[in-house]
């Protein structure tokens, strides 16, 4: 059977979670033989790292989201190409590739649903929904509120676990030195570490007020690593700031805090770090305070990485995270009962080394990329 190309579209601007999930299945995709077309926004990360990685992209007349002139741009290119796939991954650009779509029932179109939604059944949506052929979330309880929300049939969404490449996920023994060293870091430090998002909904104030609940006796060979920089604008100006007004707000509260609480020292605010195994080697325990998580990709990473994970205990970290076995659940916001699961392992070492495998054993057995990227063939096909 010959295996057809696909178009792919996420005109993302920001750089995160989904975005890069998107991309590196595009370049799996590709890998297996499959051309790989995708519809991006011009000069952004996402298109920076598919050029980079030889995927084909395009650039359309206008990217709001009811536009003739790309409508029938993309048209032109499902024919031209011959594509019979068309796999939709940011939520706005449904749109376009829907209506590119109208009356070419021959070409499937598929949406996967990174993040909770919003109910959707006004008779615009029931219109635009009714062409997809099939719906992935790697959420199953997103699954089972889907239909409630989108116009569409609970036949049509499927369960599609995230896939990471395990093999890639490995200690960097030099890396781990290099990162520790530049923040002025001992060898024999613990390094309590926290990437994602700048985000009130990440709840990192949670993390960096927790440094204030430890005992003082523990203070002094403790590190937090905060890897990330606030939400990025879809759109801004040179002139202005890139981020959203109210992450930013929050992020600089956050350094406020470490300021007057003279914790420049412990505390760390590193901003976006693309050595995302560089920095994760740099750690002892991951810790991922977000409150409002469907299914968390650097959870993922952290476990691949043998990091035992403290998280909030709510939404998919509880799904991610085994309390007591791979890591520990907390109440959600708050710092102190966080500090009291972050003195567990300062106060039994061996516990580190015992969750961070048992992570890692469950990211090996669930979420294999060769696995995931398998099943999303057999839609393709």
């Amino acid at each position: 059977m010959t295996k057809p190309t696909t178009l792919h579209f996420c005109t993302s601007q920001s750089w995160g979670g989904l975005e890069i999930y998107a991309c590196s299945m595009m370049v799996e995709i590709q890998k297996r033989g499959w051309k790989v077309w995708a519809v991006c926004y011009p000069d952004s990360k996402v298109e920076e790292f598919l050029k980079a990685n030889n995927i084909l992209t395009i650039d359309v007349p206008s990217y709001f989201k009811l536009s003739l002139r790309s409508i029938f741009s993309i048209r032109s290119l499902i024919k031209h190409e011959e594509i019979s796939v068309v796999h939709v991954h940011f939520h706005r650009d449904i749109w376009q590739a829907s209506l590119a779509l109208l009356g070419n029932s021959k070409r499937k179109l598929l949406m996967s649903i990174y993040m909770g939604v919003n109910k959707k059944r006004d008779i615009f949506h029931r219109f635009i929904y009714s062409r997809v052929n099939a719906f992935f979330s790697s959420s199953k309880e997103l699954n089972r509120v889907l239909p409630e929300r989108y116009p569409v049939p609970t036949e049509k969404f499927h369960y599609l676990p995230y896939g990471r490449n395990v093999e890639h996920y490995k200690r960097d023994e030099n890396r781990r030195a290099k990162i520790r060293s530049h923040y002025g870091i001992e060898p024999d430090d613990v390094v309590i570490g926290a990437m994602m998002r700048i985000d009130p909904g990440k709840s990192v104030m949670d993390f960096v007020e927790s440094f204030l609940h430890l005992p003082f006796e523990f203070r002094e060979r403790v590190k937090f690593l905060v890897v990330g920089e606030p939400t990025r604008k879809r759109h801004s100006t040179l002139s202005e700031s890139p981020f959203e007004t109210h992450c930013e707000e929050y992020y600089f509260q956050i350094k406020e805090f470490i300021r007057k609480n003279q914790l420049e020292k412990s505390i760390f605010l590193c901003g976006f770090q693309s050595d995302v195994i560089g920095y994760l080697s740099a750690m002892d325990v991951f810790v991922f305070p977000s409150r409002d998580e469907l299914f968390s990709l650097v959870v993922l990473d952290a476990m691949a990485m043998k990091l035992p994970v403290i998280a909030a205990n709510a939404g998919g970290n509880v799904y991610q995270v085994s309390d007591g076995v791979s890591g520990f659940l907390f109440q959600v916001g708050n710092s102190h009962d966080l500090a009291l699961k972050i003195q567990e392992y300062l106060d039994h070492s061996e516990l580190i080394l015992r969750h961070g495998n048992s992570g890692r054993e469950f990211v090996v057995a669930h979420h294999d990329m060769k696995s995931a990227v398998e099943k999303l063939l057999q839609f393709y096909l």
